[in-house]
C-alpha cells in the first residue's frame, strides 16, 4: 500500500483521499487507514457513518468524508465524530443544517453532484441552487463538491469527458455567484489511471490503491 500510495501521488501531483470503505477492500479499516495516516495522506473516504465512527473510535483524527447517503438522524452522529458529510440535495442541507444548528456547530460538507452515475446527487445542471444555499448557509463549511465516474475503468470510453465536462459547468456556478471555490474531487481509480483531466484538485483511489486494476480494460501507466 505504501509502494501504490507513492505510485499514485508522484503520478497525480494532487493530494490523495485514501479510500478505506468496505473494511478498506477487505484489508483492514482500523489498520490501513492508521498507515495511511502514518503515510501521511490528508484525508479518508468511507461509505458509511459506522465506518467514520469506528475510525475516530480508533483514534484516527485525519478528516473522514462519509461517501454515502444520509437520513436525518443520523446527522448528530456526524457532528458529534467530527465526520464530514455529503450533501445531496436541498432537502438534505436543511437536515444538516437544522442538526447543526442543534449541536451548536458548523458542519462540513462536501457537495454530491451527479454527472452521470445516477446513484445520488443533484443533477449538473439543476446543481446551482443547491451551491448558492450550501454557501449561504450559516451552519454549513462548504469544503468539498465532487461526482463520481461511471466508466473511466475503460480508457475508451467516452462518457468520462462527458461526466467531467459536466462536473465542471457546475463548478462555475461558485465563480458566478463570487464564492470561492471548493476543493474538487471527481477521479476515482479509473479517473487517476486513464484521464489527467479529472485528477483536479484531489484523487480518490479506490481499488488501485490496494494494487487491483478496476476494470479488464485497465491499463496503469505505473507499476
Amino acid at each position: 500500500i505504501s509502494h501504490n500510495l507513492r505510485a499514485i501521488s508522484d503520478h497525480v501531483g494532487v493530494p490523495v483521499m485514501g479510500i478505506v470503505k468496505a473494511n478498506a477492500y477487505g484489508h483492514g479499516l482500523v489498520p490501513v487507514a492508521r498507515h495511511l495516516e502514518r503515510q501521511g495522506v490528508g484525508q479518508l473516504g468511507v461509505a458509511f457513518v459506522e465506518e467514520g465512527i469506528a475510525l475516530r473510535q480508533a483514534g484516527i483524527r485525519t478528516p473522514i468524508l462519509v461517501m454515502g447517503g444520509i437520513f436525518g438522524p443520523q446527522v448528530a452522529q456526524f457532528l458529534e465524530h467530527d465526520l464530514e458529510i455529503t450533501v445531496s440535495s436541498l432537502d438534505k442541507l436543511r437536515q444538516v443544517e437544522a442538526a447543526a444548528q442543534t449541536a451548536g456547530r458548523k458542519a462540513v460538507v462536501h457537495l454530491k453532484v451527479d454527472t452521470g452515475m445516477e446513484r445520488i446527487g443533484v443533477h449538473s445542471e439543476s446543481a446551482g441552487p443547491l451551491i448558492e444555499a450550501a454557501v449561504a448557509s450559516p451552519w454549513c463549511t462548504v469544503k468539498g463538491v465532487y461526482s463520481h465516474l461511471a466508466c473511466s475503468d475503460d480508457p475508451q470510453s467516452p462518457m468520462t469527458q462527458l461526466q467531467l465536462e459536466r462536473f465542471l459547468d457546475a463548478c462555475a456556478h461558485f465563480q458566478r455567484i463570487g464564492a470561492p471555490m471548493p476543493i474538487r474531487h471527481l477521479a476515482n481509480s479509473g479517473g487517476v489511471l486513464h484521464f489527467p483531466a479529472t485528477w483536479l484538485d484531489m484523487v480518490r483511489p479506490g481499488i488501485v490503491l490496494y494494487g487491483v486494476l478496476p476494470g479488464d480494460e485497465a491499463r496503469p501507466p505505473f507499476e
